[in-house]
């Protein structure tokens, strides 16, 4: 039986470890869809957004979702089990006649930019944080909304609405915002 030379066992098992956790990473990117990627959007808006005090209390906080069941699927697996404010989080989708001043969060999709100010305007005044990802979500008066620039996910801020609405949005939000100046 020949003698092993154990100096080149070494760098291959290095070699060879070095592989697996690459190929463990890349997979692990190419799990981040779309929706699941808006959803940890919108749960990182519910970390960094305060609520005013007189906002109507309920046993859970309320994210919903409006013409996207994928977002609203990936939104259920990124919060299940989470609190906020010492309340489950929880989401619920809604339609066109569903009452949304429960609503914490209403994230809007799929639908025309006029049937979403519809909504937003239905909202105006109230302490709901209305997000979206369609085209014109933002000028129709829409708290927050999503887009994508060179490949990444970016958002738009409107502080206006969001001042109207009563919420107060995080410095560390803001700063990484989408200006529209």
């Amino acid at each position: 039986m020949p003698v092993r030379d154990r100096r080149g066992i070494a760098p291959s098992l290095c070699a060879t470890i070095a592989i697996v956790l690459l190929l463990r990473v890349v997979c692990v990117a190419q799990d981040v869809t779309e929706p699941s990627l808006k959803a940890a959007f919108i749960y990182n808006f519910v970390k960094f957004t305060e609520w005013p005090a007189d906002a109507p209390a309920g046993e859970a906080f309320v994210i919903c979702v409006f013409g996207d069941a994928a977002v609203g699927a990936a939104l259920k697996r990124a919060v299940f089990g989470r609190l906020h404010a010492d309340r489950p989080i929880v989401v619920s989708p809604v339609t066109a006649e569903t009452p949304k001043r429960g609503c914490r969060i209403l994230y809007v999709s799929g639908i025309p930019v006029a049937q979403a100010a519809q909504l937003v305007a239905e909202l105006r005044d109230a302490p709901v944080l209305t997000m979206s990802d369609i085209e014109g979500f933002y000028a129709a008066g829409g708290i927050a909304q999503f887009f994508f620039e060179h490949g990444q996910l970016r958002f738009r801020i409107h502080l206006e609405s969001a001042r109207r609405a009563r919420l107060q949005i995080s410095s560390r939000l803001l700063i990484i915002a989408r200006r529209n100046d």
